[in-house]
Parts: C-alpha cells; sequence; structure tokens
C-alpha cells in the first residue's frame, strides 16, 4: 500500500536510504570528501545530498561524526536480530512484553519473519505482528503458530475509497481478517482516524460492524477481539524531509478529542471494545 499519511515511510522500500538532518550537521566536510560520487555538495551555501548521485554505500554515514547522517534499514541476519532482541529479555520478562514485528509490511518477507518468530518462541517470547492483512491467506497461516497477537489495519471498509487513498482494494484484507477470526488468535484491528479520509461516523462505523460481525463468529469462543483508534500525528514529518521527500499530510490535523469521544461512545454502544488513547 501507499498511504499518503504513511508513519514510516523508511518502511516502503526493500532498499535502504540515506537520511539527512540538516540541524545536525556541523559543516565538517567529511562526508564530502569520503563520498566517491560528489553525492554531498554546497549549494547556495547550504549542505545538499544530491540523491540522484548517491549509491547507498553507507561510505558518509560512517564518517558522520555528528550523526546527521543516517542509514535507514540494512540487512540483518536471524541471529543478528535475535542477539540484538534478546539484550532485553528482562524486560520483556518483567513488562509482559515480547517482540513484534512491524514494517513497511513483515510478511512480505514471510520467510524471514517465519525465522525470527520460531527463535523468539524458542526463546519463550511473546510474539505479535503488526500487518495491512494485503497478501494471499497462505503467507499469513504458516506464520500462525508462532504468533500470539495479531494487529491488523482496516482503514475503509468500502473498496473503491480504500483504493483511492491506498493504492490498493481490500477485499483480500477483510477476508484475510474473517479467516483471522476463525482461527482463535488474539486480534486487534486497528483503524488509523485520518482527516480527509475516515474522520466521520459512517466510516468508523461500518469497520465496528464488520469487527462485531467477526466477534459474533467466533461464538464467544475466547481470545478476545479488539478495536483500536488511533488518531493522526504528524511525528513523522521530519522522517520524510530527512529523506528528501515531500510530506503530503502536512496540511492535515490531529482529530478533535471531543469528536473522537463521541466516536468511541457510539462504537462502544454497538457492542465492540475500544482501544483508545
Amino acid at each position: 500500500m501507499r498511504c499518503f499519511w504513511c508513519h514510516n515511510p523508511e518502511g516502503q522500500t526493500a532498499q535502504p536510504e540515506i537520511a539527512f538532518n540538516p540541524e545536525k550537521c556541523i559543516g565538517c566536510g567529511a562526508c564530502f570528501s569520503r563520498c566517491p560520487n560528489q553525492a554531498h555538495q554546497h549549494i547556495d551555501e547550504q549542505h545538499v545530498l544530491i540523491r540522484e548521485r548517491c549509491t547507498i554505500c553507507g561510505s558518509c554515514v560512517e564518517t558522520c561524526y555528528a550523526e546527521a547522517l543516517e542509514l535507514m534499514g540494512k540487512k540483518m541476519t536471524v541471529e543478528q536480530v535475535m542477539d540484538e532482541v534478546l539484550r532485553d529479555r528482562m524486560f520483556y520478562e518483567t513488562s509482559g512484553g515480547g517482540i513484534t514485528l512491524s514494517g513497511g509490511e513483515p510478511v512480505l518477507h514471510a520467510a524471514f519473519s517465519m525465522e525470527i518468530l520460531k527463535c523468539s518462541k524458542q526463546s519463550a517470547l511473546h510474539t505479535a505482528i503488526e500487518t495491512c492483512g494485503n497478501y494471499p491467506w497462505e503467507q499469513l497461516e504458516k506464520l500462525l503458530p508462532f504468533i500470539d497477537l495479531i494487529m491488523m489495519d482496516i482503514k475503509l471498509f468500502n473498496s473503491a475509497k480504500h483504493q483511492s487513498i491506498t493504492g490498493q482494494r481490500n477485499e483480500r484484507t477483510l477476508e484475510n481478517g474473517r479467516r483471522l477470526a476463525l482461527s482463535g488468535k488474539p486480534i486487534i484491528f486497528r483503524t488509523p482516524v485520518i482527516p480527509t479520509v475516515n474522520d466521520n461516523l459512517e466510516d468508523i462505523k461500518s469497520i465496528a460492524l464488520f469487527i462485531r460481525e467477526l466477534m459474533q463468529s467466533r461464538a464467544g469462543n475466547d481470545p478476545a477481539i479488539q478495536y483500536e483508534l488511533l488518531p493522526f500525528h504528524k511525528l513523522a514529518a521530519d522522517k520524510y524531509r530527512h529523506l528528501g521527500r515531500e510530506y503530503p499530510a502536512q496540511h492535515l490535523d490531529s482529530p478533535e478529542n471531543g469528536w473522537l469521544k463521541s466516536v468511541v461512545d457510539t462504537v462502544q454502544m454497538l457492542g465492540v471494545p475500544v482501544i483508545y488513547q
């Protein structure tokens, strides 16, 4: 998907990217001499990263003393990931937390995700996955034995509208949601509440009624299905700027708390438990 408000733009590509934070730059010039392609230049007395020349070799990142340059994304083995994860084992044990595969979309890397989840379960860690659900069911089904909690986005119920703002229809996501409900796994369905997209009672109610249908399909079988509303915010704005991209959601504001609280009350009246902060 290509949601225009995406909070993790660095996860939209499978390739690493260079992020440049000009506020951190101390003007030492080390990256200018290190870059083999002259991607770093002074233009109008400003340090500019010419991305068309950058081959993402990472040399400039290695030499940036001020950490104004950052490599977003890198290749790691399962062993390297688990070594980092298990450093916080004591925290997981005392907090009840664990490991969450997020993204981007972790199911796009199903084989790698499978190995991470297997190793996590072997280490007695709680496992969760954040997903958009837009892929063949078989890819997620293989992972389910190693997942304790699924968090799945349902941004809109209307498929044509969903396609207009994400680039994809949502029939496959909804069908995967139905299959998940029958799996017996704990699920938190999530809706990012985005102004001009779904910040209206009609769209939120249609999603809530779908979730109520899934709850009823379990015939009272635990674990429960929950619904979470995630108010839009602009915390990703600097990410876009540092990656040299425009931020399409710059003009939007967060939903008003009073309106959102009334939506929560309405959804709860439909018999759907809501998580909301």
